[in-house]
């Protein structure tokens, strides 16, 4: 089946990645809330349980790391880059696995929130930096072994500047791996009605259907930089245990995984 793309003809100029007042505005007003485990995002504290364990699976798949490797540390010797890194739950326990972390995310609030709970954490080999990806891959392309960015590229407006300057800071061979509603009907209404109207698990607004991107223009957009897409699943959340779970059906959210062309 054709799926019409918006994202078809590709324009080769470097658009500026707006910051989205509106979008640091609805995160910056959760800021107290980012490491309650009662609060409004505790959603994204047991999310690690399900995307943690998938993107070490997947980067066994691709010979990354082997498949005995040690549970404890197994990203040693990895470099990571999150884009878009809010409070820190992403990075801190990525950075427990053995990895150098860098967490980069636009909201200086939430950078300020993440350095704090890393200082307590005592972690090392995790920093953080305030700023927009388009600023921080002109300095750092082709650093990083792994790009991750969970839950960004829905609040993101100029989302084929966004890929582009996120694969800009990936090595050759190296690995992306994005998590984000999927745009379909069934998500609108889970996401938007579900979870904020309904549940009022999510503030409301924390969503705009308009915002979404379907996996086929995603892992199109990851094909126009350069980017084998080699994974895509389904994932699903559940409103009443607040676990994720990596499913097949794609109708909902999704989980992207593409490697750069060496």
């Amino acid at each position: 089946m054709f799926v019409k793309s918006r994202f078809f003809f590709r324009t080769y100029t470097s658009k500026r990645i707006k910051t989205d007042e509106k979008e640091l505005k609805n995160f910056t007003a959760l800021a107290k809330e980012w490491w309650d485990p009662n609060g409004s995002l505790r959603g994204l504290q047991t999310f690690n349980k399900c995307r943690i364990p998938w993107i070490k699976n997947r980067l066994i798949a691709v010979g990354v790391i082997k498949p005995d490797v040690d549970e404890t540390c197994c990203f040693q010797e990895l470099s990571f880059l999150e884009v878009g890194c809010g409070g820190g739950i992403l990075s801190e326990d990525l950075s427990r696995l053995g990895c150098q972390v860098t967490g980069l995310d636009a909201n200086e609030t939430l950078i300020n929130i993440a350095k704090n709970h890393a200082h307590l954490s005592q972690l090392t080999n995790l920093s953080y930096v305030h700023g927009t990806i388009q600023d921080y891959a002109t300095q750092n392309r082709e650093r990083y072994d792994v790009v991750v960015s969970s839950e960004t590229i829905e609040h993101v407006s100029e989302k084929e500047e966004f890929v582009k300057f996120c694969v800009q800071c990936l090595k050759p061979g190296g690995s992306i791996f994005m998590t984000t509603p999927n745009k379909t009907w069934l998500s609108r209404f889970f996401w938007t009605f579900i979870m904020e109207d309904c549940f009022r698990i999510l503030p409301k607004g924390t969503h705009s259907y308009d915002m979404f991107i379907h996996y086929n223009d995603l892992k199109q957009l990851m094909s126009s930089e350069n980017c084998d897409t080699v994974f895509i699943g389904g994932l699903l959340h559940s409103p009443v245990t607040l676990n994720w779970y990596l499913v097949k059906n794609k109708s909902i959210s999704y989980a992207i995984h593409a490697v750069k062309r060496s």
